[in-house]
């Protein structure tokens, strides 16, 4: 039996390589390419062409002929040696096979089934949730196929005749032992594999796990009737654990083929003792467990592998790693058999296996990847080194490319990226969610300003009319559903859009206002009708309405052409470009016979449905490259755990070594159960631990220097740290106190973003020119100058005003609005007229409120909501006019009635603005009201002119500055609070004394002065927050005067 080994602390490939080479007589190079080499995975054939290089200019390797060109030999990947990533050898003898059903094709079929188990009975609620469980039963049909112990029958007979016997082992499990659902749900199974062999025999296919099976199987066979006469080299198969049908196949290269050998990886020379030997294959996580039911089914034991030739001494390999490093992670990775082992104190032995091996804990996943990419970095000092990252969590891969980026470092993910994220994917994804929200704004905002957007425009001119369409329909309250309310509300915002100084809109970039608006309004229809005639029938996805999803599909991908074509480039060779956009056309080729499969759905589950079919499917990432004139750094990788295997580097992270991660938690998955799975004849779930704990291994022995990371929170919660680094931290600690050393990355990141002297930034004071100061200010605005004079000047001399959230809730400032307008309705028509009675107010009153709510427009649930709320507050007017108005005759009252007021300074004018809610002209005096649903302020803050806003208003109506209000002293200023709940309203007094109301107006008026004299007239600079006990009324520049930045600073000082 030709059994070899190459140890684990050596490097695999190049060991592998220079023993070939050995064989193989120098004097016969063509002899080379007639060797076949079987790996398991392709990036290891590729890496082992690498070797080949640089074994065949070794001196030991090729004597007097290193330096010559080679044949390389045939190097094939044996994938698919494991349920996760199985794949087929490409050999002559597995072309007689039926071809293998497309997965997509099958997840459909599969999913068709599984929506026929009603609900009651667990069935699936939505499409993607069939769709989801098809996934996995396929995933248990391949596992029950590559499984299959009794390898003749699995050769031997047709896939009716293995499907019946699968069966007939279902009804062995003796579903009366289960609970109910598991009953119901092998009832189930056992009908969906009858239909589903059925439809395969149609349709002259096999399944995939079966046709794996079966490939492993006929070769396995071709090679025992007719062994090639030329060497055959299984190496580094079956490190994790192999299938049965790989197990024979690896036997027969091993035993039957008279040049046939098999190269182990690190097998575990440390268990010498018969009982540890045993218990490991007893042990599924274990990683070394699957190799040694390998070397069990081989009927080998520890004797019959030998070492590899081409293994050279330790010292004589750069890239071997101290010999003691995999000893000391075997032995911290003992079963409990070998636990006993763990009381020996023996730190002498042990402290060298530590040398380059370093443990990283950060805090969270962000400052991981940045210590990572500092560690990866850090090794590119050595003109030589190779580095990289092993980690199965590709969130962190991600982040450690981006902040690799940072450093001129370009890596990309070579486990690929999800092709939903990528950027073609991402955009037929939004689209879907857009359309299934009834163009509701993010998500069309999100599709619509898509890099790939452009609608057949020129890209700059489809952006300039989408942000038109977002700044007139799209900001706040969500407009009406679909295209007809897109129109209205563009319509209605576009009209409303005036240059007025003050008013919270930017003016019109060019032109007079109406030729402003009449531009903008036909960009944007236009923009509209093109976006129609995009959607076609894929501009609704309603609730109620079953399509074929092969029809939605067709319509979803048209309408991306559509969307994605410019006046240059038709959408389809835009959205398929490139590596990325390759593999999205080909998956989406292959998913439209696979939707044909499916039964109609509700066009609103459109959307999760391909969320669901774009998952599991990949593209080449290109995240870290995009945009970029460089490819990847050649000396830096992020790999995957399947792409690392029997790779070797100078320094090598083990990223994300948290439980659930790096294990990933153990799940038997939704079909069976644990003792269903092993009554059935399946391997334990626990399996798995142990082939990315044999990862974890080889992995911390494939470089000289080795980082093991792990962050303390992921996702904003606690991690645990793998099982794998408790159990090396508990074993060292008992060897008289070892530790695995920390990383110094951790410092590294620390200072990476600080600087070395901190000057904090001082209180901002811009001091804008005379000619760009305002000459108006209105009466609201004289609070902010005060409070916030930089919010002041950010707003009238920079001319910076907020935009409205994206589909806003309707909130106070809506609610308020309807209230002041209802208000107004109602006092306008009381004005002048005699007192109606209580019976008419009120109806005068409910149709005021009508009125308002029609022009708002709110959605039907805060109609409904608002309306009660109006009736009790028609209530408390209805009695504050009756008292005002009953039997005195007609009283005059003025609503939204706007003022001025010019003051004059050392020759120049500076007009004062208002718009007072309401004015009572009375004949003792004006009443100045200001309607508040809110808290109105207090009276203590009006006199001392914190809230001077109802003093200036009457300033201006003392000097007649009222439109149809006589120039007169105000005899009391008022705040009716009306918040519409339980007491719907309140007057609340500000001052009722007609001698103070003049003397706090002409204080207000006087204090004013001096603020233009300052701020508008004269020099002052605007300060941002003066008064640290005067707060401004709102917070929308504290951004822009970085408030939590010097205010902290400031804090701090004061406290020192």
């Amino acid at each position: 039996m030709n059994l070899y080994d190459i140890p684990a602390h050596l490097p695999f490939l190049d060991c592998l390589a220079a023993g070939v080479l050995r064989a193989v007589p120098g004097e016969a190079p063509e002899r080379l390419s007639r060797v076949t080499i079987l790996l398991p995975t392709r990036r290891s054939a590729r890496a082992l062409r690498v070797a080949f290089l640089r074994a065949a200019v070794a001196p030991e390797a090729r004597g007097h002929d290193h330096g010559r060109a080679l044949l390389l030999p045939r190097l094939r990947a044996l994938a698919g040696l494991s349920t996760e990533d199985a794949d087929e050898l490409a050999l002559p003898a597995l072309l007689d096979l039926p071809p293998a059903v497309d997965p997509l094709r099958r997840q459909a079929v599969l999913a068709g089934y599984i929506t026929r188990l009603p609900k009651e009975r667990g069935g699936p609620a939505t499409p993607e949730q069939s769709w989801s469980l098809a996934g996995a039963l396929g995933t248990l049909l391949d596992e029950i196929a590559l499984e299959e112990k009794d390898l003749d029958l699995l050769a031997g007979s047709p896939p009716e005749e293995l499907n019946d016997r699968w069966l007939d082992r279902l009804e062995k499990l003796v579903p009366e032992t289960h609970a109910t659902h598991w009953q119901i749900t092998l009832g189930f199974l056992r009908g969906v594999m009858a239909q589903w062999q059925h439809w395969l025999a149609q349709e002259g296919l096999l399944d995939i796990g079966m046709r794996r099976a079966q490939a492993l199987r006929a070769q396995t066979r071709a090679w025992q009737q007719d062994p090639p006469p030329d060497p055959v080299i299984a190496a580094g198969i079956g490190v994790g654990g192999t299938i049965p049908a790989a197990e024979e196949l690896l036997r027969v290269v091993a035993t039957d083929l008279p040049r046939g050998c098999v190269v182990l990886h690190g097998l575990d020379a440390g268990s010498t003792e018969e009982r540890v030997w045993n218990a490991i294959r007893e042990a599924p996580t274990h990683p070394f467990c699957g190799q040694q039911r390998l070397l069990h089914q081989l009927g080998a034991t520890r004797e019959d592998v030998k070492r590899w030739p081409g293994c050279t001494p330790p010292e004589a390999t750069p890239l071997a790693v101290p010999e003691g490093r995999p000893a000391l992670l075997g032995m911290a990775l003992r079963p409990a058999a070998g636990l006993p082992a763990w009381q020996s104190r023996r730190p002498a032995e042990w402290r060298p296996a530590l040398e380059g091996l370093t443990q990283l804990t950060a805090p969270d996943a962000q400052a991981e990847a940045v210590a990572i990419a500092l560690t990866l970095r850090e090794a590119l000092e050595d003109p030589k080194a190779r580095a990289a990252l092993v980690t199965p969590d590709r969130d962190l891969a991600r982040r450690v490319s981006a902040e690799l980026a940072r450093h001129g470092v370009t890596a990309d993910d070579s486990a690929g990226e999800p092709l939903g994220e990528t950027p073609a994917g991402a955009f037929l994804r939004l689209l879907a969610r857009a359309a299934a929200a009834e163009l509701a704004p993010v998500p069309l905002l999100a599709a619509l300003k898509h890099p790939l957007c452009a609608g057949g425009w020129e890209r700059p001119r489809w952006l300039s009319a989408v942000r038109r369409l977002e700044r007139a329909a799209l900001r706040g309250a969500r407009p009406a559903p679909g295209l007809a309310g897109l129109r209205a509300a563009a319509r209605a915002g576009l009209a409303s859009w005036r240059p007025v100084h003050g008013s919270g809109q930017s003016p019109p970039p060019t032109g007079r206002p109406g030729e402003a608006q009449q531009e903008a309004l036909a960009e944007v229809m236009a923009l509209l009708d093109t976006l129609e005639a995009a959607l076609g029938d894929f501009a609704a996805l309603p609730e109620g309405e079953a399509r074929p999803p092969r029809d939605l599909l067709a319509s979803h991908l048209t309408t991306a052409e559509a969307l994605a074509a410019t006046d240059l480039m038709p959408g389809g060779l835009r959205l398929y470009a490139g590596e990325e956009g390759e593999a999205l056309a080909g998956h989406l080729a292959a998913l439209e016979p696979a939707m044909a499969a499916m039964p109609p759905i509700a066009a609103a589950a459109w959307p999760a449905l391909f969320d669901s079919a774009m998952d599991g499917a990949s593209a080449p990432s290109l995240r870290a490259t995009r945009g970029r004139e460089h490819g990847a750094h050649p000396r830096v990788e992020i790999l995957g755990l399947l792409e690392a295997r029997l790779l070797t580097f100078d320094r090598v992270v083990l990223g994300a070594l948290d439980e659930t991660v790096w294990p990933l938690a153990t799940d038997p998955g939704p079909w069976m159960s644990r003792p269903m799975r092993r009554d059935f004849g399946l391997p334990e779930p626990e399996a798995r631990i142990g082939r990315v704990c044999a990862d974890f291994l080889l992995a911390a022995c494939s470089a000289p220097v080795a980082v093991l990371s792990r962050a303390a929170r992921r996702g904003g919660a606690p991690t645990v740290p793998a099982r794998w680094l408790t159990r090396l931290e508990t074993f060292l600690q008992g060897q008289e106190g070892l530790a695995l050393p920390a990383s110094p990355a951790m410092g590294w990141a620390g200072l990476l973003d600080r600087p070395a002297r901190v000057e904090p930034c001082a209180r901002p004071a811009p001091r804008p020119s005379r000619e760009q100061r305002p000459e108006r200010i209105s009466v609201t605005q004289v609070e902010t100058l005060i409070a916030d004079p930089y919010a002041f000047y950010a707003r009238q001399v920079l001319r910076l005003y907020p935009l409205d959230p994206l589909d806003a809730d309707a909130g106070v400032l809506d609610y308020g609005n309807l209230v002041h307008a209802a208000m107004a309705g109602f006092v306008r028509r009381l004005s002048d007229q005699p007192w109606p009675g209580e019976d008419a107010a009120r109806e005068w009153w409910r149709e005021a409120a009508r009125e308002a709510l029609a022009e708002a427009s709110p959605r039907p649930g805060l109609a409904a909501f608002w309306g009660p709320r109006l009736d009790r507050i028609g209530t408390f007017a209805v009695e504050q006019e009756a008292a005002l108005r009953r039997g005195a005759g007609p009283i005059a009252s003025r609503v939204e009635v706007k003022g001025e007021l010019p003051l004059r300074l050392d020759g120049r004018t500076v007009v004062l603005q208002a718009k007072a809610d309401r004015i009572d002209i009375l004949p003792g005096g004006l009443r100045i009201l200001d309607y508040k649903t809110g808290e109105p302020p207090s009276a203590e803050a009006v006199k001392d002119g914190r809230k001077p806003q109802l003093t200036l208003e009457a300033a201006i109506a003392a000097a007649g500055g009222f439109e149809g209000v006589p120039a007169a002293d105000a005899a009391a200023l008022l705040y009716w609070r009306l918040s519409g709940g339980p007491k719907p309203g309140e007057e609340r007094a500000a001052v009722t004394e007609a001698w103070l109301v003049r003397q706090i107006a002409d204080q207000a008026q006087t204090e004013l002065m001096g603020l233009i004299a300052d701020f508008l007239l004269g020099n002052r600079a605007f300060v941002a927050r003066p008064h640290p006990k005067r707060a401004p009324a709102g917070s929308d520049y504290d951004h822009l005067s970085r408030l939590a930045e010097w205010a902290g600073a400031e804090d701090a000082r004061g406290g020192a």
